[in-house]
């Protein structure tokens, strides 16, 4: 990636780099060498060459870089709302629901509804459905008096396939392709996998796949390495990739207007992967930009220092409107933002988010807590995530902070817990049933976790079946997924939504809102404890 396209975007970070390997057959990387010397025996033409797609939205078609623009609508002023007067309650728990209606939440459903019936059925990442309801949340928030400001984030997404190596219709011949002095021979199949850009920023070793640190929080397990030759040695560069568990790696020029140079890596078997390397313009000229939104939106007022923050993917899967998952999560915040800004301020500051590519690996909410400082991080109190609650089979899930399932796949964070029973004690309160949905590392709160963020949502389900245990407890309908199997589909309308769910959802995330608003001292509490107890054992 080009200095000029890195400075250009202003918030470009590490973060660019969390982009997930899926189950799509079309992120791909077929790599195959001919046998190569150790002797002085100089690469030869790539026989088969490479083809290649990143981990990112990939869809069928021609794969490219993209540039996605993450909107922030974080206010830094007194908010200039219309009729400013009308802020004459006081924020609490029973007010805060008692004004998040059914009709307010379907309001905002029936938009992703429409949007996507324009749009070919779709409210994915780059469609013009997808387009429309970044547009619809930007103005809700703008109508509400919210100040809007614009981040950007830049990902790749390129197919490289061949015969010969080629970049989308773009063939390599000899000299614009080279393996690396000492690569190792493919397997007479070649390999196939993921390709995972490591990103340069010049000058540096950082982002440049010169040390271990390089990798944090991007997966090149059985994945193929992309990066520029900037930073250090092709030698080094590779080794690196290898302990990172890289099956293969590709390397451009990073000075601009050269080709590939025959560079060499180690010979040492356990230091060397299968390399090549390709030009500078070449490595450029698949980079294409294109944007999508996401939406931080923080209230002006309240500690800046203490902040809640709600968050859901605005995006839909590509053959489907989304309007459970996820609609009814962006619906949702996007009707409590609406209520939230005719109350009087809170004594903490709160922040609503609708993260962009939530479907292709989280890389908008990956990008954006990547790009927080370590101080900025710790303002953040607790993260709500709101990832499908009104599935038409539905089970009232709590995200498990306080790991009692032990079906948690990774650990939740100090006050995670405390988050727990703030919704366990809202929906005991209404004699409502629960249970607790494990976390895993797939969803959009995954980078709130690993950034020590203590972490709380609610869920109806997605996947799974219903049990006779959970038909017992909730209702519907016994072995049916509890989407009635509509994820992805064209079946997930408007029709595909439990107003009961949705609006009891929506209303237990209006309570601990209202709630932490006010004090986060129960959260602070466990945070605290933790950190007394680590202290001791040390």
């Amino acid at each position: 990636m080009d200095d000029h396209v890195s400075r250009s975007q202003n918030t470009l970070s590490q973060a660019d780099q969390m982009l997930q390997p899926t189950d799509d057959p079309w992120q791909t990387v077929g790599m195959r060498f001919p046998e190569l010397g150790v002797g002085g025996h100089e690469a030869g033409s790539l026989e088969r060459g490479l083809r290649a797609l990143v981990y990112s939205s990939a869809s069928r078609m021609k794969s490219f870089a993209t540039t996605a623009a993450i909107l922030s609508l974080c206010s830094k002023h007194v908010l200039a709302l219309p009729g400013r007067s009308y802020q004459s309650k006081e924020l609490a728990s029973k007010s805060y629901q008692d004004s998040i209606t059914i009709e307010g939440l379907l309001t905002h459903a029936k938009k992703w509804q429409e949007f996507a019936s324009s749009a070919n059925g779709s409210r994915s990442f780059e469609s013009e459905g997808y387009k429309l309801s970044a547009n619809y949340v930007y103005d809700l928030a703008k109508q509400s008096g919210y100040k809007v400001t614009r981040q950007t984030v830049e990902f790749p997404r390129s197919k490289i396939h061949s015969q010969e190596l080629k970049i989308n219709d773009q063939v390599f011949g000899p000299g614009e392709v080279l393996a690396l002095t000492y690569s190792p021979s493919t397997p007479k199949e070649g390999i196939t996998a993921g390709l995972a850009l490591v990103l340069d920023e010049p000058d540096t070793f950082l982002g440049s796949g010169c040390h271990r640190d390089d990798y944090d929080g991007l997966d090149v397990r059985r994945a193929i390495v992309f990066m520029s030759a900037n930073g250090c040695s092709l030698a080094n560069k590779v080794a690196v990739a290898k302990r990172a568990r890289a099956l293969g790696v590709v390397i451009y020029n990073d000075i601009p207007g050269q080709g590939p140079f025959q560079g060499q890596i180690s010979p040492n078997a356990s230091e060397s992967l299968p390399t090549v390397m390709i030009g500078f313009d070449a490595a450029q000229s698949f980079v294409k930009k294109l944007r999508a939104s996401e939406f931080p939106d923080r209230t002006p007022w309240g500690d800046q220092n203490n902040v809640i923050h709600i968050g859901a993917n605005l995006d839909s899967s590509t053959a489907s409107p989304g309007v459970n998952d996820n609609g009814s999560g962006s619906a949702a915040i996007a009707e409590l933002l609406v209520q939230l800004a005719k109350f009087k301020p809170s004594k903490n500051a709160v922040r609503f988010s609708w993260w962009t590519n939530g479907k292709t690996g989280s890389i908008g909410s990956e990008h954006y807590v990547k790009s927080l400082s370590k101080a900025e991080k710790k303002k953040t109190a607790l993260y709500i995530d709101v990832n499908t609650i009104a599935s038409p089979n539905y089970i009232y899930g709590i995200y498990d902070g306080c790991n009692a399932s032990e079906y948690n796949t990774v650990t939740p964070p100090p006050g995670s817990s405390a988050l727990q029973k703030l919704f366990q004690e809202d929906f005991e309160s209404k004699a409502l049933p629960w249970t607790n949905f494990a976390f895993n590392t797939s969803s959009d709160y995954n980078a709130f976790l690993k950034a020590g963020i203590p972490v709380g949502g609610l869920s109806t389900g997605t996947t799974g079946f219903k049990s006779e245990v959970q038909v017992a407890k909730f209702g519907g309908q016994f072995d049916v997924v509890l989407t009635n199997a509509s994820n992805g589909l064209v079946s997930d309308n408007i029709d595909n939504l439990s107003k009961d769910a949705l609006l009891v959802n929506a209303r237990s995330i209006a309570h601990v809102i209202a709630t932490t608003a006010q004090s986060t001292n129960g959260i602070d509490a466990e945070k605290a404890a933790h950190s007394k107890k680590v202290e001791t054992q040390v």
